[in-house]
């Protein structure tokens, strides 16, 4: 099975920042504990080399690319402060999948293009960006990239199964896909953390979210 290399190297280096507690205050504002993220992102490493579990018609869903982001996503939803927090992570995801689809067909995306980009980042960027301007809030952000990376997955697949296109099988959250969603949750996180630090500094005090 292809592993992304980009978001195996990405998880470890969140991995050893966790470990040595650079990221404290982004994992409080998450609800999260520092044992409780590692935990979560070994199990998306070993996740990996699991086998894909099969869902009918040649598709399957990958344990650490797709089943175990969907329930980090999941805890966030239930733990977030207010529904309007909720409704606002679900919207984020949405908004990712319709924008990332949309620009995918309109932008042409070639080797020696004008956007000469690795199809892993492009989505990946987009949806971090996004996540973070729509979603505000650090779990906002997460769900809105993590989850809008995932849907577009099944997006693709209904798209392929309504046109008839033929496909010898299909794995969600499986390598290029991996890559995609590590990069796109964490970079919503980062520039949450990053750019909501700096607002609420020049405001004057911390915010929670």
């Amino acid at each position: 099975m292809h592993i992304s290399a980009p978001g195996i190297i990405l998880l470890t280096l969140v991995t050893a920042l966790i470990y040595l507690g650079f990221l404290h205050r982004v994992l409080d504002r998450m609800k999260l504990t520092k044992e409780t993220a590692l935990v979560i992102l070994l199990l998306m490493l070993a996740g990996l080399f699991i086998p894909s579990i099969p869902l009918g018609n040649n598709v399957f869903i990958n344990v650490g690319g797709a089943l175990v982001p969907l329930g980090i996503c999941l805890y966030l939803l239930i733990t977030a402060d207010t529904t309007h927090e909720k409704g606002r992570a679900i919207a984020t995801a949405l908004l990712v999948v319709v924008v990332v689809y949309l620009s995918d067909k309109i932008l042409s995306i070639r080797p020696g293009g004008a956007l000469d980009l690795d199809p892993i980042y492009f989505p990946a960027i987009a949806a971090g960006i996004i996540a973070y301007l729509w979603g505000r809030s650090r779990r906002a952000a997460f769900i809105g990239g993590v989850l809008g990376v995932i849907l577009l997955d099944l997006v693709s697949l209904l798209e392929i199964q309504l046109k008839g296109l033929p496909f010898t099988e299909m794995v969600i959250g499986a390598g290029g896909a991996f890559g995609t969603v590590v990069i796109a949750g964490m970079l919503a996180v980062l520039l949450a953390e990053v750019v909501g630090e700096t607002r609420e500094r020049l405001q004057g005090g911390p915010k929670h979210g």
